[in-house]
């Protein structure tokens, strides 16, 4: 089969080429905005056919689905980065909203019929209102910033395409998810960031914190690749839209809790008004039974490993 991966240069998309690679024989081809920025798929070591792509140009798209002809698409690739959602909302939206109607439009166009894994976001969902209770697929999108709201749009416009244009879509909602190869204005990797330059200059040991006492459900890369994979495996008469999350709440003070212990120091912190939002979602979780009752997938790595692995990642860095 063929497969196609939309940002395969990214954090998730280069994770889900490891993934497919060590696990099918499939052929995997990628969309990239700049054939240089390769650098998430050295280790695949040309397993991996790569194309220049810009999704908001429909032309650019159909171009390359249509000679691809895949089996099965992931379009992984958007604007991600809350922050800059509320600096570049209109681009954010494009991105992501008109992105998304170029990869649907040009697969009719091409008259094929793949399977379509949509990565929207349990962004979409916004605050979780207490525990126990956890955002299910039934829970009604309450986006509280640009990028979910983009998302929201994507996850309408795909349900849209399903059910009245007939595409084979199945939708993701990821929770938050991190790991090796997290850009670092993501939190954990941040973090893992910082920690790995104060230990290089031998500065003492003060971090650069925001808001410590959010709440997030936090899942490793690798589990969500996996996840995916399965989605794009199943039966979706029915069930089609499922949650990625591992159930698993931590504070940001509970992660810098376990970058201590993980490396046996007491981080001093300085919080930075400039890494405060104006409005935070303190509490962000999932319930993944949906995923797990359809294709056993569950969140298996402990996120004292994934952290430990972000550790390791930056000292492979130069920073």
């Amino acid at each position: 089969m063929k497969v196609l991966i939309t940002g395969i240069g990214g954090f998730a998309g280069s994770h889900l080429a490891d993934y497919i690679s060590a696990h099918t024989s499939d052929e995997i081809f990628g969309i990239l905005r700049d054939l240089e920025k390769d650098d998430n798929l050295r280790q695949l070591d040309g397993r991996v056919q790569l194309s220049t792509c810009e999704i908001t140009d429909f032309q650019s798209t159909f171009k390359v689905i249509k000679e691809i002809k895949p089996d099965i698409i992931f379009h992984v690739a958007g604007q991600a980065f809350v922050p800059s959602s509320f600096e570049h909302a209109a681009e954010t939206f494009k991105t992501n909203v008109i992105g998304t109607i170029n990869i649907f439009e040009a697969v009719k166009a091409s008259e094929i019929s793949p399977r379509i894994i949509v990565v929207t976001s349990g962004e979409v969902y916004g605050e979780t209102f207490g525990l126990p209770a956890l955002h299910t697929e039934q829970s009604i999108p309450q986006p509280v910033n640009p990028y979910a709201a983009s998302k929201t749009s994507v996850d309408y416009i795909a349900q849209t395409y399903k059910k009245y244009e007939g595409l084979n879509i199945v939708i993701a909602r990821p929770f938050n998810h991190t790991g090796p190869r997290q850009k670092p204005n993501f939190v954990c990797s941040s973090l893992a960031k910082q920690i790995v330059t104060l230990q290089r200059s031998k500065s003492p040991m003060i971090l650069r914190v925001g808001n410590i006492k959010a709440r997030r459900d936090f899942t490793d890369v690798r589990d969500i690749a996996q996840g995916y994979w399965m989605l794009s495996q199943i039966d979706n008469k029915h069930n089609y839209i499922f949650n990625l999350c591992s159930g698993r709440i931590y504070s940001i003070e509970n992660i810098i809790q376990l970058y201590e212990e993980i490396l046996g120091v007491k981080f001093e912190l300085n919080v930075e008004p400039k890494r405060l939002r104006g409005y935070d979602i303190q509490l962000l979780a999932g319930n993944a039974s949906a995923i797990n009752h359809s294709v056993g997938w569950k969140a298996e790595i402990p996120l004292k490993q994934t952290l430990t692995d972000l550790l390791e990642y930056w000292n492979h860095k130069e920073i």
